[in-house]
């Protein structure tokens, strides 16, 4: 049903009446508001009406003193009368809340206005005909007043006013025809003009003041919805809300805001908002003075206090308020509680830079440590351990004591060092120790053989004592001009040395240990040819569905045989190509070859293939994979592109940019190795990698330390936030498999699957898999 408001904002005339039908006839709560306050309009004016009618009646009565028959104290007694009882009833109203009108209501109205006219209609009808002319004048300018007067009084009761209008109008103008005086004629003309101007006027009036009340209900409606919304907001959101007036006091104080900032209501209420923040963070306190000062709008600001549950964090956004003449009235804004986040990227900052097993440094953190010293030419000494024989602890007593020798090898290594030094866990058996100061420097040779001496003692594990013994590789640059991997490639030829030395030794680089690299020569030249004579071949190593138990993807892996050496492994060819620019070159035979095989036998699955860095920084690499998924009719969503964490060290932001040009190729993107390097925190919301490999690291350690599983579930947790999906590779064992499925992990690779295969043994595992899926174990309730 249309409102006055939208009827006088639409058609004039049909607008105009169906807000007359809407206002006399509609039963919704927000008509009878509407009429209420229409009501309250004119109710609020009855004292001054009221009397202005008894006054105006007993002008009259003076008009015709002396003479005034028993017939005008009739009437002027039913002005009385009438008057009298709308100053009762307005009397009664007092002090109640009137906020709802019936439509009888406003009848009621119309027929006192009707009945008040009526009374007052006697005077030009009866005795204006018989009065001298002063007497007449008298009359007909009072009744003129009264039909003005009166008509915009009662303007918010159309109806009413009409009413009125038009009963003092005819009754005037029936007394002003019936004489023959030309004078009277004028008049009536006059008054025929006269009466529907004040009708105008005051339907005119009335249509305003409907479109102003209704917008002002709309108005109170937005008002409380905007409440209940902010309310409800406050309810379920980790954020509340904060207001303060121009002196800095808090105005708007919400049980969310107590809770957030750990205070009772009575602490904060009346406080400035500085003055909560001084005791529980001063830096914070002042850089939110400054930014208040400031008078701009800001977000995000960062405080920090101690409570009885630990270190909460919270951020601060705040917005000026200003009032009708620009000057500064208060501040509103929002404070979040991003505790959870702050402990939950604090925790993968420490698992970026951090070796989960032993603590240590990791290999990306030491690289980006050792690449600034080297870069600055300042002096340094690298040392690479390598521990001896602990392949064999792993094979004769299982990784789990593995991992515990390898957490007391990193605890002596640390015991043991000078302070400054650091100590840092490359992976697998593998260590390394940076020295930096000049007198620990000056004796890194006595330093390794002390390394050397304290690996060679015993271990004491929980039911056995083991001894592992270590290999100490030794560069020592003095500032002369390097690059970080022929750092390390002189520490690793150092420590291949100390190897073939016999082990347990402490070996320091020379340029007569370049003999050394022949294997590596020999094999590089080899790499060159091994395309060229078919020596390199690809082996697949299925992804598992959690959910499902299908084989959904498969990673290919470079395999290498060698004429004369025999099987090479990759760890060893790849970084030789990598170092002599030839892993372009393979990296686009292994791209076209997983093309190849996924158009025929590997259809329908994920088919992931490594990427280098190297082949990132190609600039014909993005048209190598385009002519490959067209020549091969492959669906880019099925291919997927592994990519390691050392895409972002040389330029992250040439990365971000060659990744965001593949993406746009259609194909998937996953992080491999995830937790092993510096940049997953950084770059993971800077880009929307598809797919998180979970390092194998983190799935070793999921059935030997209790917060492991907690940690992986974090990450998937991470993931599902940030629209990825997870895989476990290297995964071995039935216990480590319920872990992963506990922890969220959508997808597994590992040997517990099968290994790495050729395609035909493939093709024939798949086959057998989708007829026996349930080899995979079942998880644990």
């Amino acid at each position: 049903m249309p409102t006055p408001l939208k009827g006088s904002a639409s058609q004039p005339g049909t607008g105009f009446r169906a807000g007359l039908v809407d206002m006399y006839s509609a039963t919704t709560p927000q008509a009878g508001k509407l009429r209420a306050a229409h009501v309250s309009a004119v109710v609020r004016l009855t004292p001054e009406t009221m009397l202005a009618n008894i006054g105006s009646a007993g002008l009259i009565l003076w008009t015709f003193a002396p003479d005034i028959g028993w017939e005008l104290l009739l009437w002027f007694a039913g002005i009385l009368t009438v008057c009298l009882f709308a100053l009762r009833s307005w009397r009664a109203s007092l002090g109640r809340q009137f906020t709802h009108a019936s439509p009888g209501t406003l009848h009621k109205a119309t027929l006192h206005a009707m009945l008040l006219s009526g009374v007052w209609a006697f005077i030009p009808l009866f005795w204006f005909p018989g009065a001298s002319d002063s007497q007449q004048l008298i009359i007909a300018t009072l009744l003129t007043g009264m039909i003005g007067a009166g008509g915009f009084v009662l303007n918010p009761l159309p109806l009413a006013s009409m009413a009125y209008v038009a009963v003092f109008s005819a009754s005037t103008l029936v007394a002003l025809l019936s004489g023959n005086r030309p004078v009277y004629s004028a008049v009536a003309a006059f008054i025929s003009v006269y009466a529907p101007l004040v009708t105008l006027g005051a339907l005119s009036a009335w249509r305003k003041s409907a479109a102003l009340m209704n917008a002002e209900s709309q108005s109170q409606r937005q008002e409380q919805m905007i409440s209940v919304l902010l309310s409800d907001f406050e309810q379920n959101a980790g954020d509340a809300l904060w207001e303060t007036d121009a002196a800095g006091r808090l105005v708007h104080i919400s049980p969310k805001l107590c809770e957030l900032l750990q205070l009772r209501e009575e602490q904060v209420a009346g406080t400035a908002w500085m003055g909560v923040f001084v005791p529980m963070d001063a830096d914070g306190a002042v850089a939110l003075s400054e930014a208040l000062a400031s008078g701009k709008p800001f977000k995000e600001l960062p405080l920090s206090f101690d409570s009885a549950a630990g270190k909460r964090y919270i951020q601060i956004n705040g917005k000026a308020l200003l009032d009708e003449q620009g000057q500064l009235s208060g501040w509103r804004g929002v404070v979040s509680d991003v505790t959870e986040k702050v402990q939950s990227t604090n925790l993968l900052r420490q698992l970026a830079h951090t070796d989960s097993l032993t603590g240590l440094t990791n290999r990306f953190k030491l690289r980006e440590s050792l690449a600034q010293r080297v870069a600055d030419q300042q002096p340094l000494a690298l040392l690479a351990i390598d521990l001896d024989r602990f392949k064999a602890i792993n094979d004769r007593h299982g990784h789990s004591a593995g991992d515990e020798v390898l957490r007391l090898i990193a605890q002596r290594l640390q015991q043991q060092l000078p302070p400054d030094a650091m100590v840092a866990r490359l992976g697998g058996d593998e260590f390394a120790v940076v020295l930096w100061t000049p007198e620990d420097i000056e004796q890194a040779p006595a330093i390794g053989r002390r390394l050397v001496n304290l690996l060679q003692e015993p271990l004491n594990l929980a039911v056995r004592r083991l001894t592992v013994g270590g290999s100490v590789g030794l560069t020592i640059s003095h500032g002369e001009p390097t690059t970080l991997d022929e750092l390390m490639a002189q520490a690793d030829i150092a420590l291949y040395a100390a190897k073939d030395a016999g082990r347990s030794q402490c070996v320091a680089y020379t340029p007569e240990l370049g003999a050394i690299n022949q294997r590596r020569a020999t094999l590089e030249h080899s790499l060159r040819q091994a395309l060229h004579r078919q020596e390199l071949q690809l082996y697949w190593q299925p992804k598992v569905c959690l959910r499902t138990r299908a084989i959904v993807g498969a990673e290919t892996l470079m395999r290498w045989r060698h004429p004369v050496l025999g099987w090479i492994s990759p760890g060893e060819f790849i970084p030789i190509a990598e170092q002599s620019g030839m892993i372009t070159a393979l990296g686009s035979w292994a791209l076209l070859e997983a093309c190849r095989m996924h158009a025929s036998a590997l259809r329908g699955l994920t088919v992931s293939v490594n990427v280098s860095s190297i082949q990132l920084r190609d600039e014909n690499f993005v048209a190598v994979l385009q002519d490959a998924i067209a020549e091969f009719r492959v669906d880019p969503a099925q291919l997927e592109l592994e990519l390691t964490e050392s895409v972002f060290l040389d330029s992250a932001d040439q990365a971000l940019a060659m990744l965001h040009t593949l993406k746009k190729t259609g194909v998937k993107l996953a992080m491999d190795d995830f937790g092993t390097g510096y940049s997953s925190l950084s770059y993971l919301r800077s880009f929307p990698f598809d797919t998180l490999k979970i390092d194998r690291a983190f799935v070793i350690e999921l059935v030997e330390k209790k917060d492991a599983e907690a940690v992986v579930h974090m990450i998937t947790g991470l993931a599902q936030t940030l629209g990825m999906r997870t895989v476990c590779e290297g995964v071995e064992t039935p216990e480590q498999l319920q872990a992963i499925q506990r922890a969220g992990c959508d997808e597994v690779q590992g040997y517990i699957v099968a290994k790495p295969m050729p395609l035909q043994e493939f093709v024939a595992f798949r086959k057998a898999w989708e007829t026996t899926p349930t080899r995979l174990p079942a998880a644990r309730a």
